[in-house]
């Protein structure tokens, strides 16, 4: 085994026995070289403490400041506060987002007791009036937001950055306007930031443990790199990008750990593969699933979300429709059906089609069928089995009427019930005619079929009145003992197509008008798609005889965890791959950079008060000029290295090619993939990546300000050990970093009345349009 490298992610000494036999090396290794600048200023004093104590205080500050104003429903909040009442309420919802952040906003409203009456459905409603706790749900997620510039300090640190790095690195984030506005607001984004960059703690302690494999501390810290990679992940799917740049910091190691002039033996290879497995995919993916399980188990009501689930999803909600309405429909019953797209009703009278169309075509003469607005009499169809076996001529005449009053018994009752893709006819009650299609043209769409009735007796016309009721959503089930459920015809909300058995079209009716003598009422025309999403009725009304033998009890078929699970996976990808319509304030990926355009959260036209969510200018370009140098090192040692040139230190090249590296890869995996996305993206999506990017400026304020690495890195964010020096000695560097912090601090000062809606006049709004293309509200004209 080789030599514990301290340069870069510094080797962090542990008191593990098994690190025994290097503390003597380790502990020499971390003490600085003897320093000939004598002038540098050195401190016994706790520096490091201090420092990330001032970096928590001074976030909590920017985050908790008016933390209260507006009292009124501001942006997303609309969407995420809605989230919390139904998490509240325990009604199901569905959204593009896993659930854990939602479940977060909704904790703080929990704890007071709040019941999730109020819904936040618009922007501007007042929050004092309604009731709700708004206040503690904002001061949780500040709460989250005030730790991430102190995430960013220790991270710097540990890194092997110094102290001054650091400390300015923390401090550019914690003047950042969009990052401060997010934080404030009942929104998602800050959940995602803290646990983004926790995994990235968390993962720096594990590596720099690598010559301590399989201690306590190291498991530890691989465990804590997984948890937070689900966290992440279970906030919102882009935590995937986190995952990412994980996962290449792992192959980094892995592939570090085969290398034989390190390990000449690779005995140990197998378990440090499979603890990463373990902790890092097996264990992130287990906290995922467990926030969709306590999801389900609080979202147990039926609620706004059921809709877009399956049959057998909804059936596991307690009162949802499918089950309240569950009464099966029975042959002989008489049912309205009415068209799920156009809300009109199958209706028929004694009016006929035209012999004769103006356009010549020939039709039928027979009796219309039309879609009818509204309920009467001619819109009720008693349903008829195909052939009238005994059982059901015992009990009733042809035509569906009932003989007496005779009670049916069960048994007999049973086989009397519609299941689903039953041939039936369907008998109109106020023409006592029966529902028939057949091969001729409709009277406005010609490519369709023409619907009609016929004589009930009628044995020419008999398969052309043979229609199949087949549900849309068809349970496919199975009882627990293994059978199939057999699955009935019954009320709304179950949606059922009427399909012709001999000809396969369904009936349809669509918005076309028909002429004075169809009483200008809707077509109704027998579609060649018998799928056609534009054929869909539902059971609206039902007149039957009187049930009353018991036999209608519904056994709610089960439905496991994780098919529930797969199926919220596939509608969340689905319908977050449809989120595709343009919005006025969307931002692609390469004018984020320029902040050519912020967003508008809110708005008071009374007090010329706004909420314009924008980055810190000045900070957001001085991050990019950071990446572009960056790379330019990076690439310029790597060219040096060709030409068997030196122009980096071996400790800065193994700093800039490690932590460095690795905070570009961060920034490229969570900004680049937004370039492939068809998704409508919006700027809070690139606050991660803009977090990132305050880190490499970090890493190239640290290359150019700082010689010697080692001599000025950092052992623990919250430990100075003894004579590290604080400041280099370069005055125009000090006096350069002094001026960047000013600039940063005096941007956000500048631009601050729009994080915290500070009412300013129409011409101090003007003022603040550095750019205009800023769409600022109430801005006086220039």
């Amino acid at each position: 085994m080789t030599t514990p490298d301290t340069s870069g992610m510094h080797y962090r000494k542990t008191n593990s026995k098994s690190s025994s036999k290097y503390d003597k090396l380790v502990t020499e290794s971390r003490l600085p070289a003897p320093s000939t600048e004598s002038h540098l200023k050195t401190s016994s004093t706790n520096y490091s403490l201090y420092a990330l104590v001032s970096v928590f205080v001074i976030s909590l500050i920017t985050r908790f400041y008016k933390i209260y104003a507006p009292s009124e429903v501001v942006f997303d909040e609309v969407h995420f506060g809605k989230f919390a009442s139904y998490y509240l309420r325990r009604e199901y919802y569905f959204d593009v987002h896993p659930p854990l952040a939602k479940m977060m906003l909704a904790f703080p409203g929990w704890l007071v007791g709040y019941k999730g009456n109020f819904l936040f459905d618009k922007i501007g409603m007042s929050y004092l009036t309604n009731g709700s706790p708004y206040f503690i749900m904002r001061c949780s997620v500040a709460f989250f937001s005030s730790f991430i510039p102190p995430l960013i300090y220790m991270i710097m640190s540990e890194s092997g950055y110094a102290l001054l790095t650091s400390f300015f690195t923390a401090l550019m984030v914690s003047f950042d306007n969009a990052i401060v506005l997010h934080g404030r607001l009942i929104l998602l984004d800050t959940f995602l930031l803290f646990f983004i960059f926790a995994s990235i703690y968390s993962y720096i302690r594990f590596f720099k443990l690598r010559y301590e494999p399989f201690t306590t501390s190291w498991y530890i810290w691989l465990a804590s790199t997984g948890t937070f990679l689900g966290l992440t992940i279970s906030c919102k799917l882009v935590g995937l990008f986190t995952y990412a740049t994980i996962g290449c910091l792992v192959i980094f190691d892995l592939w570090r750990l085969i290398d034989v002039r390190r390990y000449p033996s690779l005995s140990q290879f197998p378990k440090h593969f499979a603890s990463r497995v373990a902790f890092l995919i097996a264990l992130p993916f287990f906290v995922y699933l467990a926030s969709f399980y306590v999801h389900f188990a609080i979202l147990n009501k039926s609620g706004k979300g059921d809709a877009y689930h399956s049959r057998v999803f909804q059936m596991q909600l307690k009162n949802n429709p499918l089950t309240i309405n569950s009464d099966p429909i029975y042959y002989g019953d008489s049912v309205v059906f009415k068209h799920t797209d156009t809300n009109n009703y199958l209706y028929s009278r004694n009016a006929t089609y035209p012999r004769v169309y103006e356009d010549k075509r020939v039709s039928s003469s027979g009796q219309q069928v039309v879609g009818f607005p509204s309920v009467n009499e001619s819109a009720y169809w008693t349903v008829l089995p195909e052939q009238n076996f005994d059982e059901f001529l015992q009990y009733f005449e042809p035509t569906g009427e009932k003989k007496s009053d005779e009670k049916i018994p069960a048994d007999i009752i049973e086989k009397f019930k519609v299941r689903h893709d039953s041939p039936v006819r369907l008998f109109h009650k106020q023409t006592r005619r029966v529902l028939r299609t057949h091969d001729v043209a409709s009277p406005l769409t010609t490519t369709n079929m023409e619907v009609t009735t016929a004589n009930i007796d009628d044995d020419k016309t008999f398969e052309d009145t043979i229609f199949y009721l087949r549900l849309v959503e068809p349970l496919n089930a199975v009882n627990s003992d293994g059978s199939p459920v057999v699955e009935y015809i019954s009320k709304l909300p179950k949606k059922l197509r009427i399909i012709s058995r001999p000809h396969n079209v369904a009936v349809l009716t669509q918005r076309a008008k028909l002429p004075a003598w169809g009483y200008r009422n809707q077509e109704v025309n027998g579609v060649k798609d018998p799928n056609s999403r534009n054929a869909m009725w539902g059971i609206t009304q039902v007149s039957s005889y009187n049930h009353t033998s018991g036999s209608n009890k519904f056994v709610i078929p089960k439905m496991s965890f994780f098919s529930k699970f797969k199926e919220l996976q596939n509608l969340m990808i689905d319908h977050n791959s449809r989120l595709t319509k343009p919005h006025p304030y969307q931002s692609h990926p390469i004018i984020w950079p320029f902040i050519t355009r912020g967003v508008s959260f809110w708005t008071k036209k009374e007090t010329k008060s706004q909420i314009y969510y924008l980055s810190n200018p000045f900070g957001t370009y001085l991050s990019l000029l950071g990446i572009i140098c960056l790379s330019a090192i990076l690439l310029s040692v790597c060219i040096a290295d060709r030409r068997n040139m030196v122009i980096v230190s071996d400790i800065q090249r193994r700093h800039l090619f490690r932590s460095g590296a690795m905070l570009l890869i961060g920034f490229a995996l969570h900004y680049l993939p937004f370039f492939i996305m068809g998704r409508s993206l919006f700027i809070h999506h690139y606050i991660p990546a803009s977090t990132f990017a305050y880190m490499i400026l970090g890493a190239v304020i640290q290359y150019i300000g700082f010689n010697d690495y080692q001599l000025f890195a950092l052992s623990s964010p919250t430990y100075t050990r003894p004579n590290l020096p604080i400041l280099p000695k370069s005055r125009n560097f000090l006096i350069s970093i002094a001026i960047f912090f000013t600039l940063q601090v005096l941007a956000f000062i500048y631009l601050s009345p729009f994080i915290y809606g500070t009412p300013l006049t129409p011409d101090q709004i003007a003022s603040r349009k550095l750019l205009s293309s800023w769409d600022f509200s109430f801005a006086s004209k220039r």
